[in-house]
């Protein structure tokens, strides 16, 4: 037997006695069973969060009849174009002050991702000020995150959680942290995203971090990730906040800037 049939035979067994998680449906064809082998979790967290729940926060990549859906596959469809011919996955997602949407759009666009036939998806809160990512996904405020993993060694797999959308894990903040800034430049920080960048070769992972010119987190941050996306408000970011957030990153690290709360007026539609 192959080592692939013999992995299937495995998650199969396991998923029979609900220890696994698979984002394989069971009457796949053996062929593409085989492709998402990959996909079987073994202790990842699974919460079946309601769409509906989902769309009321506004998370709605995944909303088909929202035509906001399909601005975020353009920004997907961008951020593919600039980031695969690099080899780049790890995104930070930052606003320029506070109060911008950028989890908002962190989240969507992470779901967006993950809805894409070719890619799977990380998404992490490194946001220890203000966490919002498990309020926007309609996650229990107690969820733990990687508070526990960084303060009581709890085992970073143990943390995962899939909210029921295939080919998306999360990896929540878990809760406020003091002396974040320390914790972020800490060399267990520095070696966590690295092995979530290379653990898999094609998921990307998004991290949700604050406002670059509200603290210093999101400028340490920085210094690990492949590129940077910035989140802009509408009549709410000023020209100095971005010109001075744009003269603290590096250059070369800015994959370019998302203009968020647009009125439907200027979005155009085609149809």
């Amino acid at each position: 037997m192959s080592h692939i049939k013999k992995a299937l035979e495995r998650a199969k067994a396991e998923r029979l006695q609900q220890a696994v998680v698979a984002d394989v449906p069971a009457d796949k064809p053996e062929q593409q069973q085989e492709q998402d082998v990959a996909l079987c979790y073994t202790k990842t967290c699974v919460v079946d969060v309601p769409k509906e729940k989902l769309f009321k926060n506004r998370i709605v990549a995944l909303d088909e009849s929202n035509p906001i859906s399909d601005q975020f596959k353009l920004l997907r469809t961008h951020v593919f174009q600039r980031t695969r011919p690099r080899k780049w996955n790890t995104i930070q997602v930052s606003g320029f002050g506070d109060g911008e949407g950028k989890s908002l759009v962190a989240v969507n666009l992470a779901l967006s991702i993950a809805n894409d036939a070719r890619q799977t998806t990380l998404l992490a809160d490194l946001d220890f000020r203000r966490p919002s990512v498990q309020r926007l996904l309609g996650l229990g405020s107690k969820t733990p995150g990687l508070k526990s993993y960084f303060l009581d060694g709890a085992p970073l797999e143990e943390l995962f959680i899939n909210p029921g959308i295939p080919k998306l894990s999360v990896l929540l903040a878990g809760g406020r942290m003091s002396h974040a800034t320390e914790l972020l430049g800490s060399p267990k920080m520095e070696a966590l995203i690295r092995e979530l960048k290379q653990r898999y070769a094609d998921r990307y992972v998004i991290l949700d971090t604050p406002g670059i010119n509200v603290c210093p987190d999101p400028l340490v941050i920085s210094e690990y990730v492949d590129c940077i996306l910035l989140v802009a408000r509408a009549e709410r970011t000023s020209q100095e906040n971005l010109k001075t957030a744009l003269e603290r990153l590096p250059k070369e690290k800015i994959l370019g800037i998302v203009l968020n709360d647009v009125g439907p007026d200027q979005m155009g539609s085609y149809y």
